[in-house]
């Protein structure tokens, strides 16, 4: 018996019989028959409305929040009820919803969400499958590489090729020589289209302003505060670099990231349960598909 509580599949037929239920409950034509006119306001409506509005299905939670309104906040929460109510039996009375595609997406929307928050209900999981998750999505976790460095630039718009290749090596030659920190670059070459100091940054954001070769250099450089490398070419010109972090990527241990796993695990469980839960109902209905033409001739019959 536990083994077939557990079973997924009898989960998402209890939840397929379960909107049937749901659905026979609210059902507002039995209301309509008896009388159009009157509306009753007892407490299972109001905990209905309640909870599609919070779009949370808690019945003992609303219930309490019920109890604990204040009589001011109630009075509202009635009149509102009440108001939706009268406009949609006047809409239904006025044929609105027939044949509007708008509404009919709404409809199929509200069937969605019901599904969905039947699915929630059973979607706690364990540590052994939030783990099993994680294996079979581990790069969707994994940490990029990531580098910390500054560079002293020297454009190739205001110098010839010779003359960049001159200014490069005197230049590197000279931070390493005076010992210039990482704080002082800014101080050296010349105005660069995007910054000057690069912190924790990945190769894509390094490519992005540098090209992907310089940066590939980057992040091939060993992390080094007291030595500046290069030069290095850029779309834009040549560059010194002082490289002080470069952090290679990594998979993280399930320890680390468990919260963001639990929460993508149980997202991806309650995804696949209300699936099975809607294709549960659509196994239940017979489907007949004719694609034929219509004849030309019949319908200018039909329009006489």
């Amino acid at each position: 018996m536990k083994k077939l509580l557990k079973d997924p599949l009898t989960h998402f037929l209890v939840v397929g019989l379960s909107l049937f239920l749901v659905f026979n409950l609210v059902a507002p034509d039995d209301v309509l028959k008896n009388d159009p006119n009157t509306i009753v306001v007892d407490r299972d409506a109001i905990l209905t409305f309640m909870q599609y509005r919070a779009k949370a299905f808690d019945t003992e939670r609303f219930e309490a929040m019920l109890d604990a309104m204040p009589e001011n906040d109630l009075q509202l929460m009635i009149d509102d009820y009440v108001r939706e109510e009268v406009l949609h039996r006047e809409a239904l009375a006025l044929g609105l919803g027939v044949d509007d595609y708008v509404i009919k997406q709404r409809m199929i929307q509200k069937v969605e969400f019901l599904a969905r928050g039947f699915a929630e209900a059973i979607s706690d999981l364990d540590e052994l499958q939030v783990r099993a998750y994680f294996e079979e999505n581990k790069g969707v976790y994994y940490i990029q590489p990531y580098a910390t460095f500054t560079h002293v630039f020297f454009d190739r718009e205001r110098h010839s090729p010779d003359d960049l290749s001159a200014l490069a090596k005197d230049k590197l030659v000279e931070l390493n020589t005076n010992n210039v920190v990482f704080s002082d670059a800014v101080r050296h070459g010349e105005r660069f289209p995007y910054h000057v100091n690069y912190v924790e940054r990945t190769p894509d954001y390094v490519a992005s302003h540098f090209g992907r070769a310089m940066a590939a250099s980057v992040f091939e450089s060993e992390a080094d505060a007291t030595t500046w490398r290069g030069p290095y070419q850029s779309p834009y010109g040549v560059h010194l670099v002082l490289v002080t972090k470069n952090v290679p990527g990594r998979t993280p241990e399930l320890e680390e990231v468990y919260n963001r796993v639990e929460q993508d695990a149980t997202r991806a469980a309650i995804n696949e349960r209300t699936e099975m839960a809607i294709s549960e109902i659509l196994k239940s209905y017979e489907v007949k598909v004719d694609l034929t033409r219509p004849d030309p001739t019949k319908l200018a019959e039909q329009e006489k």
